[in-house]
Formats: structure tokens, sequence, C-alpha cells
């Protein structure tokens, strides 16, 4: 073979490897990406900014990474047993999280407000968890028997649930660091956290759930209950308030 028939031979082996070699090429870029996309979409979700008002805006995606309400049993004051948060009934559900008796006056100061949010909006619920160590032992009984007789109410004894369980862990799971005051939280049907706040309600506070609940109406399907109709007032008040 001459060496010209050898250059030849050469340069055609080479052209037949080229697009071999792109396609390798492209499939190592493509499993880079990959990994990339992977470790974006499993980064723990405490390295997620979950303060009120960014949680509230995330897209569906990014919402999946929010902290979840942790499992937990207790029984509302009619006796009736919740297994949370699947018991919890509506699309959006305020949840008010007591630990001590004197603070059910914070809680006192959201109640008309938010009454009125779940009589304009048939998928809104919410519910009081006075939350109690487990150590009280045997005094569980006096404790239920005296807070129904405190509240005669039916309605608000129906969504007054006691939480009897260990308060650390509990805390921790819903990153509340002590029990200074109460802490209200916007849970989804899922069972994920989209908005809170903590203490008695402020003007600012309560603009700032309006506003959770209006980007929760646009934002996301699980909250389909809603009709437009209800929706409309707090879809109003988010859009003057941006």
């Amino acid at each position: 073979m001459t060496t010209q028939s050898r250059v030849s031979a050469i340069e055609h082996k080479t052209d037949a490897l080229l697009p071999l070699s792109l396609m390798f090429l492209t499939l190592i870029s493509l499993m880079f990406a990959a990994r990339s996309l992977g470790a974006a979409v499993d980064q723990p979700v405490e390295d997620v900014q979950i303060s009120g008002r960014i949680a509230s805006s995330l897209t569906v995606t990014e919402q999946e990474l929010l902290p979840v309400f942790p499992e937990v049993e207790g029984d509302n004051l009619e006796k009736k047993s919740f297994h949370l948060p699947w018991d919890f009934e509506g699309q959006a559900n305020l949840v008010f999280i007591a630990f001590h008796r004197p603070q059910q006056a914070e809680v006192d100061t959201w109640l008309p407000f938010v009454k009125s949010l779940a009589d304009r909006n048939a998928g809104v619920r919410f519910y009081e968890l006075p939350t109690i160590s487990s150590r009280v032992g045997m005094a569980r009984y006096f404790i239920d028997k005296g807070m129904r007789r405190g509240i005669p109410d039916r309605r608000a004894r129906e969504v007054t649930i006691t939480l009897y369980l260990e308060k650390e862990a509990f805390r921790q799971a819903l990153e509340i660091p002590d029990e200074k005051s109460i802490h209200v939280l916007l849970v989804g049907k899922e069972g994920r956290i989209h908005w809170r706040a903590e203490g008695a309600m402020t003007e600012e506070s309560a603009a700032g759930l309006e506003r959770a609940l209006a980007r929760r109406l646009r934002a996301n399907e699980r909250l389909s209950g809603f009709k437009l109709a209800d929706a409309a007032p707090l879809l109003e008040s988010a859009a003057l308030e941006e």
C-alpha cells in the first residue's frame, strides 16, 4: 500500500469515528447535567427559605421542599379522634398552636378575622391545637374535662384538638424555637406549611395571611375547592398589595 493510500485509509477511519466521538461527548455532557439537576432537586429542606413571604410565592415544584406538618394524633373536645395532618378538613387550614393556657388571649386576637375568611371561602378551615406534655399522665382526663366546661360553644369544641405529646420533638419538627407565644400555620391539604406567623395578630400579619391565601388560590390546583366568587375578595386584596 502506498503512503497516499495509507493516508486516505486513516482519513476514512477518522471520518467514521468522528460522529461516534461527538455522540460520546454529548452523552458525557448530559450525564453531568443530570447529576447537577439531581443535586439541585435533592437539596435538604433546611436550605430552602421558608419565611411567610417567600414560601407563599414559591412555584408548585419548589413547594415540594416546604416543611410538612408532623404526624400527630389527638382528640377534639367533642371526643372525636384526629390523625393530623391527614384529618385537616380544608384545602387551606389555619392552625393555631398554643403551649400555655394564658396564650388563648393571643389566639382570640385572630379568631374574628379567621372566621370571616372561613365564611367567605368554603375551602378554609381553622383549628386550635393546645399542646400539652404527654407526661401529665392521669391528669389528662381532668384537663380535657376542664377545657370542655370552659368552652360552651360546640363549634369551638369541635375545632379544638388537644395534643398530648413530646413537646420538644414537636417544636423541632415545626421549627418553633420556644413556647413564649402562639404560632399560626397555613397548612395545605397535602400537609405542607405554606405560611406562618407568631404571636397576636397585627395588621401586617393579617395582610400577609390574605396574600398567602390568594397566592395559594392562584398557584395551586389543590385548592380547587374554592369558588371563584369566594376567592375574588382575596385576589383583589393581593392585587392592591402588589
